[in-house]
C-alpha cells in the first residue's frame, strides 16, 4: 500500500509543476495567468499578450537565459495588471542577454504568489519581427520507466513527456527514498524533450540492494521524476523480456479477509491483490491495535502474489480474547494489510454471518489539501480519509523532496479520522522559500501523505 501511494501521490505532486498557479485554491481568482509572445525585435524589444491575469496586481518582469524560466533573471520592468484578463506590454531586452538565441521571460506578482513564464526566439537581425514565437514551453508531467538492467549493472531508462533542453541530475538510492539524497550517477540533457533513452551505471553501494530508487532532477526549473527497479540478481524478481522487472511492479492495495477461525487455536486468511515475492511478517494483538507491535506469529512469502490462503496459530497471550487484530507487514517495500476477527467458530454467539471476518478497519489513501497560507507564518490543511486515532509527525522541507527528511513542526493525533483541519507554523529555516513541501507520517502503521504550497499570503 505504501509503495503504491508513493507512485500515485508522486504523480499528483509532479503535475503541479506545469500549472502551479492555483494549487491551493484559497484565492478569489480562479484562473491561471499565462502569456504569449506577440513580436520580437532582435536584441531590442519583446511584446507579450497576457491572458487570464488577475486584476490590479503589480507584476515584476524578469528575463534570463533559456532554461531558467526567468527565475533570478534581470528585472526589466513592473507592470500593473489593471483590469486584468488580456493586455499587451513591451519590454526592453537587457544588454546581458543580447546575442542570446533564446531568452526566458517571467512575470511575478509582488503579492499573492501569481506568476507566468514563457520564452522567445531572439531572431537573427536587428529588426526581425517574429509573431507568435514562444510557448507555452512545456505542459504535462515528466515521467520515465526502467527498460533494462544489464549484467554489467547498467540501467537504461525511457522518458516520456520531458521538457526540452534541460539538464537533469540522475540519482540512485535505496528503495523507498524516491532517490532523494541518493548517489549522483550522471547528468542527462533532455535535448528535444519528450521521449528518449539514457543508460546509467548502478553505483557499487547499491549493487547488493534488491530494489533501487532512481530520480531525475532538473538543475533549473524545478522539474523532476522518479521511479524504482528490481535489481534481479539480488532477489529483486525474475527478469522479463525488457531485461528487468520494472516499477511499479504492484499497483493497488493489498488486503485480506478472515475465512475461518478455530477458537484459541488457529485463524485462516485469504489475501487479495498482494504483491509478488515479498516476505510478510505476521503479527497478532489486541483488538484496536491494528496488529501494530503485536506478537510475531510467522513470516509468509507472497509467492506469485494476488490471492492465496494461509493459516496461523493464535498465540497463548491472546487466548480467551473475544476480538483479535491481525496484521501482515512486508520486510521491504512498505506494503502492509490488517484486519480483525472474532475468536469464535462460525455461527457462534457474537460472530457475524461472515464467519468471523472483520474490517478492514481502514481502506483508501490518506490525503490533504492546503486551505490557506500566511507567508512565513502559518499554513492550514484539510485532511481527507485519514485513519482514526493515529499520531502523525508533521514535516516541512524544500519543494521537490516530498517532505522527506524535513523539519518536524508538530505531532498531531488523527482522532476520529476522516476529514479535519490543522494549522502549523512554518519553521525559520524555510521562511523566504517560495514553495514548501509538507508531509504527514504516522508514528506507526506506515501511513503518510504529502503536498506542497506557495509561501504567499492569499490576497
Amino acid at each position: 500500500m505504501k509503495k503504491s501511494l508513493f507512485m500515485l501521490v508522486a504523480l499528483v505532486l509532479v503535475v503541479t509543476l506545469a500549472i502551479p498557479v492555483t494549487v491551493y485554491g484559497v484565492r478569489a481568482w480562479a484562473g491561471a495567468p499565462t502569456f504569449s509572445i506577440v513580436s520580437v525585435i532582435s536584441d531590442q524589444k519583446v511584446t507579450i499578450q497576457t491572458d487570464s491575469f488577475p486584476a490590479n496586481y503589480d507584476f515584476v518582469a524578469h528575463m534570463g537565459k533559456m532554461g531558467t524560466l526567468g527565475i533570478g533573471g534581470e528585472d526589466v520592468g513592473v507592470t500593473n495588471s489593471a483590469a486584468g484578463g488580456s493586455f499587451q506590454v513591451t519590454y526592453t531586452i537587457p544588454d546581458s542577454l543580447k546575442g542570446q538565441a533564446q531568452i526566458a521571460i517571467r512575470l511575478d506578482s509582488t503579492k499573492g504568489g501569481f506568476f507566468a513564464y514563457n520564452w522567445f526566439n531572439n531572431g537573427a537581425g536587428t529588426s526581425t519581427v517574429i509573431p507568435g514565437a514562444g510557448g507555452p514551453v512545456y505542459t504535462g508531467i515528466p515521467t520515465f520507466s526502467v527498460v533494462s538492467l544489464s549484467a554489467d549493472k547498467k540501467v537504461t531508462i525511457q522518458t516520456a513527456n520531458f521538457p526540452k533542453n534541460y539538464d537533469f541530475v540522475v540519482r540512485m538510492g535505496k528503495f523507498g527514498t524516491l532517490g532523494v539524497g541518493g548517489t549522483d550517477v550522471g547528468t542527462v540533457n533532455s535535448g528535444e524533450g519528450g521521449a528518449f533513452q539514457a543508460t546509467l551505471t548502478l553505483p557499487d553501494a547499491l549493487k547488493i540492494e534488491a530494489r533501487v530508487a532512481i530520480r531525475m532532477d532538473s538543475t533549473v526549473g524545478g522539474f523532476y521524476a522518479f521511479n524504482w527497479f528490481n535489481n534481479a540478481d539480488q532477489g529483486g524478481g525474475t527478469t522479463v523480456g525488457s531485461g528487468c522487472t520494472c516499477g511499479p511492479v504492484h499497483s493497488g492495495i493489498p488486503t485480506f479477509s478472515v475465512s475461518a477461525v478455530d477458537p484459541d487455536k488457529k485463524v485462516t486468511i485469504q489475501t487479495q491483490n498482494f504483491p509478488q515475492n515479498f516476505d510478510f511478517v505476521v503479527t497478532m494483538g489486541a483488538y484496536g491495535s491494528l496488529g501494530i507491535g503485536g506478537t510475531v506469529i510467522d513470516t509468509t512469502n507472497s509467492g506469485a502474489g494476488g490471492s492465496f490462503s494461509a493459516t496461523y496459530d493464535i498465540p497463548a497471550s491472546l487466548k480467551g480474547s473475544k476480538l483479535i487484530a491481525i496484521r501482515l507487514t512486508s520486510k521491504t517495500g512498505g506494503f502492509f494489510a490488517y484486519n480483525w476477527f472474532a475468536n469464535a467458530a462460525s455461527g457462534s454467539s457474537g460472530v457475524g454471518g461472515s464467519g468471523g471476518t472483520g474490517g478492514p478497519v481502514y481502506t483508501g489513501s490518506p490525503s490533504f489539501s492546503i486551505s490557506s497560507v500566511t507567508k512565513d507564518d502559518i499554513v492550514m490543511i484539510e485532511t481527507t480519509n485519514f485513519p482514526q486515532n493515529y499520531d502523525f509527525n508533521v514535516l516541512m522541507g524544500a519543494f521537490g523532496a516530498a517532505g522527506i527528511g524535513g523539519t518536524q513542526v508538530a505531532t498531531i493525533n488523527s482522532g476520529a479520522g476522516g476529514s479535519f483541519s490543522e494549522t502549523f507554523t512554518i519553521p525559520a529555516a524555510l521562511k523566504g522559500s517560495s514553495r514548501i513541501a509538507i508531509r504527514l507520517e504516522s508514528a506507526a502503521g506506515g501511513f503518510f501523505a504529502y503536498n506542497w504550497f506557495w509561501n504567499a499570503t492569499a490576497p
